[in-house]
């Protein structure tokens, strides 16, 4: 008896071969998305690790008046011995080009290029509403890419990536500690700021 795989027509080997082509393509697709996944985990876990011993309060996600008859929504403030930080985060990878003075940032991704808002105006807005709020006390910012993320052409101040957020928070670590002033400010800040309609609530580390 003839082996089956003799018997069988050209068209049926080359279904085969096709099929067994696409499935090595998926596998290959799946295994380098769950790569980049773990990257970006990673980063955000590192990031978590190199802001962590900094704080001594955190809240996440809350709602300031902006001043002039409005709100802003915050993703992150932190209670330092120095100050007040606020964090904004990006999950934005690729080769990033930007400045401070312009409105639109390009991201070029896979040989594509792709536009995005200026993160540095939210968030000198955001750290403009809070002195208004807490005057006298020290607001510091930091726009942090968690994204497999580089800057060719600079990062602009304000601006860290997952490997650079050490050297760019000695600027802040470096200064004079204000434990009880900063801490009163604090306690200011969240009898003010809301979380959808509640109460600042403090957050915890991940």
């Amino acid at each position: 008896m003839q082996d089956f795989f003799s018997m069988a027509s050209p068209a049926f080997n080359f279904n085969i071969v096709h099929i067994v082509a696409i499935a090595t393509v998926i596998v290959l697709i799946i295994l380098l998305f769950l790569l980049l996944q773990n990257r970006r985990q990673n980063n955000t876990y590192k990031i978590s690790e190199i802001l962590s011993p900094l704080t001594r309060s955190r809240v996440d996600n809350i709602i300031i008046p902006d001043g002039i008859g409005g709100l802003l929504e915050i993703e992150q403030l932190r209670l330092m011995e120095q100050g007040i930080l606020i964090v904004e985060t990006y999950q934005i990878s690729g080769h990033l080009f930007g400045a401070e003075e312009i409105d639109q940032w390009t991201q070029l991704l896979n040989g594509r290029s792709y536009k995005f808002a200026n993160p540095l105006r939210h968030i000198r807005t955001s750290r403009q509403a809070i002195m208004s709020l807490i005057p006298n006390t020290p607001i510091f910012y930091c726009v942090i890419f968690s994204g497999e993320a580089s800057f060719p052409k600079g990062r602009p101040e304000g601006i860290s990536i997952a490997e650079s957020l050490v050297d760019d928070l000695k600027a802040i670590t470096f200064k004079a500690k204000q434990t009880q002033t900063t801490q009163q400010a604090w306690d200011k800040l969240l009898r003010i700021a809301r979380q959808d309609g509640q109460a600042a609530k403090l957050g915890e580390e991940i």
